[in-house]
């Protein structure tokens, strides 16, 4: 939640999957602990905690570890680590939020925050992970179905976070000024979460990274955690948004439904090279025993090339080279100026792009395609870049863009 404190009174409301209301029954005991520990198994199979304050909101969460044993440990580093201030360290992400990571005395970061709007909030956030530490209890997350669960902050506010089938929050709100307007935010992260086109990407410091939710008018609505890595930050997106469309009874992700998202998120993002060009969409039938690989690409996108004026061609005869997709995501295209909005709206809109893409396809890979160079270093005045996968249809679906490298 982008906010400074919400600790005191609670709500407690539950929205579960099979309801679009809100379920005001099951309140928290006021009396609880200052704080509560909660550890959970990850899609990873690896063990995580939460930290959440006494009104239920999540405060801090974890790194992965191996183990129950070790996740316990974790959590005792947090309790031993975290009542010392100069243990906490503020830090700002490139969208010009802040959050703060907490290190154990080696250096090691043992639990992370959410986001803040500015650093006077996230010193505030400190404070209310020192105060839940005062006396935490520790309990394994409560599983079963995914679920909306609403509280009021001590800003008077309402919120509300999505909890996952295994317990861990993925999503926190923003404040609403009455319950009833946080029942209609629900509504809204539903109608919005399901559609992987309005998920952004926020990069923290030393490769960490958080995701937030966005409204078609681009109001964030929710955000994620904040994460160790890109990669995962994007599988956490695309986590809340599987979550989501399963809540919501939405059918399975079409072709059709890939390409408006693909076309949303390249709306306007050139791909930066010796020239600028867009990206667009593309793709062809395969078979079951077909493979996302260069000879299908080759065979199967080849209209898309050799009916390109501005490409090399033919693709046939092309020189080549591939990327992985991990190698793509690291390499932080159109991402290289912070301070630059102009050059931040076009690295939100590459990170939205690629979040499409992993929400939406298996099997990803890179490849290029131009007239000279040699297999593995390309050079063209028009090199086609081919980023594609298989889709739930089963087909090779992606996008393709040129670039101008001599």
């Amino acid at each position: 939640m982008l906010r400074g404190l919400a600790a005191l009174l609670v709500l407690g409301l539950t929205v579960p999957a099979c309801d679009d209301g809100v379920d005001t029954s099951d309140e928290q005991n006021e009396t609880a602990a200052t704080g509560s520990f909660e550890i959970f198994v990850g899609a990873d199979g690896q063990y995580y905690f939460q930290l959440l304050a006494k009104n239920g909101e999540r405060i801090l969460d974890s790194e992965g570890y191996t183990s129950r044993t070790g996740a316990k440990n974790g959590i005792s580093s947090v309790k031993s680590n975290g009542t010392n201030a100069a243990r906490y360290e503020v830090l700002a992400a490139d969208s010009g939020e802040f959050y703060f990571n907490l290190k154990a005395g080696n250096g090691k970061v043992i639990g992370k925050s959410e986001m803040y709007s500015s650093k006077a909030a996230a010193q505030q956030g400190v404070d209310a992970v020192m105060r839940a530490l005062e006396s935490p209890s520790t309990a394994d997350a409560a599983t079963g179905a995914g679920a909306f669960e609403t509280f009021k902050g001590t800003d008077g506010k309402t919120y509300f976070h999505l909890r996952a089938k295994n317990g861990q929050i993925i999503l926190q709100s923003q404040g609403y000024a009455s319950k009833s307007a946080a029942t209609s935010g629900i509504s809204t992260v539903k109608k919005n979460g399901v559609d992987a086109s309005r998920y952004d990407l926020v990069a923290g410091v030393n490769g960490q990274f958080t995701f937030r939710l966005r409204a078609a008018n681009g109001k964030i609505i929710a955000r994620g955690e904040m994460y160790v890595s890109k990669s995962n930050a994007m599988r956490g997106a695309t986590a809340a948004r599987t979550l989501l469309r399963e809540m919501t009874g939405a059918s399975s992700v079409t072709d059709a439904a890939i390409r408006t998202e693909v076309e949303t998120a390249a709306d306007g993002l050139l791909f930066m090279s010796e020239s600028d060009y867009p990206f667009s969409f593309v793709s062809a039938p395969l078979t079951a025993s077909d493979h996302v690989n260069e000879a299908t690409v080759r065979a199967k996108l080849a209209s898309y090339v050799d009916a390109d004026p501005g490409a090399d061609k033919p693709l046939s005869s092309l020189v080549s080279m591939s990327q992985t997709w991990e190698e793509w995501k690291s390499a932080g295209h159109n991402c290289y100026d912070p301070s630059d909005p102009v050059a931040m709206e076009s690295c939100n809109k590459m990170r939205t792009l690629e979040q499409v893409l992993e929400a939406n396809l298996s099997d990803i890979h890179v490849y290029y395609f131009g007239k000279n160079g040699t297999n593995g270093n390309v050079q063209g005045i028009g090199v086609s870049i081919f980023i594609v996968g298989r889709s739930p249809e089963g087909n090779l679906v992606g996008v393709r863009t040129l670039a101008i490298w001599t």
